[in-house]
């Protein structure tokens, strides 16, 4: 794959070695800084180095390991969260982020105060959060559920290289 600068690129203080092995690590987390090093034409001690710097800078968030939600939360939805009291988003944002079922959390304009994507073992446990935990957590709220029938894509890869979208 071709890389072309971008101006974000220079404004995060990301060079082409950079955004290669930014490439390769969210293809696979676990690659060696030997195979790494081989990819993008340095030394494994100057990949160490800048994966180290990449994570101090907090470009890299974490390394964990991609489980398989079908095998262990094979429930997935969106549920959109209004609050009915403005003075509770601190709070309602504090408490949610702490729910492992709670997979994401966006504040989003249009009716939806919050979308969240969450995860669960069966639908008595979605419906448990969504009609008990969610409200304990927001006060009086309005919530709209879409359950997910089949998952077609979902990547940690974001896109770095400037080019036509693939097909």
């Amino acid at each position: 794959m071709e890389y072309t600068p971008q101006a974000s690129d220079s404004e995060a203080g990301l060079d082409e070695v950079d955004a290669l092995l930014l490439s390769r690590l969210m293809r696979d987390g676990r690659a060696t800084w030997s195979d790494l090093a081989v990819d993008v034409g340095i030394s494994a001690p100057a990949v160490a180095h800048r994966v180290r710097r990449l994570v101090e800078q907090g470009v890299i968030r974490q390394f964990a390991a991609w489980v398989e939600p079908a095998v262990l939360a094979p429930v997935t939805a969106f549920v959109t969260v209004q609050l009915g009291d403005a003075r509770r988003h601190d709070e309602f944002r504090e408490r949610v982020g702490k729910l492992d079922a709670v997979q994401e959390c966006h504040l989003v304009s249009g009716d939806g105060g919050y979308l969240l994507k969450v995860r669960e073992r069966s639908l008595e446990r979605l419906a448990r959060l969504v009609h008990t935990v969610l409200p304990e957590l927001a006060g009086p709220c309005r919530t709209t559920t879409t359950l997910v029938l089949q998952q077609i894509k979902e990547s940690p890869v974001l896109p770095l290289f400037e080019g036509p979208a693939e097909a």
